[in-house]
């Protein structure tokens, strides 16, 4: 008896590394590659899957007349079932803005679809912008989603803040409001997920919003790029031994001419 139950701890353990290793490689498959250039604007992401695997996402597009989709999103969840819906979400929330809908009512759009589709009770939180490389004129919304920081070079970074709305799949009929902002040569949006601001050392301090924000103004002169290597190596710095409970995910842009 006691050589089965070892067995059979070794069978569900062995499952669960299965299960583990293949949502991790769902959720790698999804991720656009790390790192885009164009003449007006350069695009970095990064993602540090936790051990147990979430349903974190970040990506970028090419739409129409040199607009750039951006969207960053979190799915509730862990393991395979947080990479499938996280699949499911990111193909809805494409198709959607492929077809020239505004950033608001592709989430309005992508919440009803994902709320019919959510037999396991999961939601998702997604922030999404859609800028114009020609004049650095950016429409988003916000499901629920952490607040992003921009940088202007006369104000330093500072917290995009405006009411994120619902999460995606948790309730029918949400409708989601559309932001505006401009974006001058220089400027750059940082997004993250909450995986950053909730990563937590040995004493359970999170390393939060403030650290977060004064990192990056103190470090304000980086490229795109190395802010995102800085503020991983930060926060590793800051949790020390603790064990990483969530993924950590990042996205950065810098916008850098106007074309008009």
């Amino acid at each position: 008896n006691y050589m089965q139950n070892i067995k059979a701890l070794n069978s569900e353990q062995e499952r669960q590394e299965v299960e583990l290793d293949i949502a991790s490689k769902i959720q790698q498959g999804l991720l656009a590659p790390g790192e885009f250039h164009s003449g007006n604007c350069e695009v970095y992401g990064m993602m540090t899957p936790a051990k147990n695997v979430g349903g974190d996402f970040y990506d970028y597009l090419h739409l129409d007349n040199g607009r750039i989709l951006l969207t960053i999103a979190d799915v509730s969840g862990k393991g395979i079932p947080a990479a499938m819906f996280m699949m499911t979400a990111k193909t809805i929330i494409q198709g959607l803005a492929e077809t020239g809908l505004p950033v608001n009512k592709t989430l309005t759009q992508a919440n009803e679809k994902l709320c019919a589709e959510n037999e396991a009770g999961m939601f998702v939180t997604v922030w999404m912008g859609i800028l114009d490389i020609n004049t650095g004129h950016v429409t988003y919304s916000s499901a629920g989603h952490n607040p992003p920081l921009v940088y202007r070079k006369d104000k330093g970074f500072e917290y995009l803040r405006s009411k994120p709305g619902f999460v995606l799949a948790g309730m029918e009929g949400v409708k989601y409001k559309l932001h505006e902002l401009d974006l001058e040569p220089g400027d750059r949006i940082y997004l993250y997920t909450d995986g950053v601001t909730e990563a937590t050392d040995l004493n359970k301090t999170l390393y939060g919003e403030e650290r977060l924000l004064n990192f990056l103004n103190d470090h304000a002169d980086m490229s795109a790029k190395d802010t995102l290597t800085a503020v991983k190596e930060d926060i590793d710095g800051f949790v020390g031994e603790a064990e990483q409970f969530d993924d950590i995910t990042m996205l950065c842009l810098e916008y850098k001419q106007k074309m008009e």
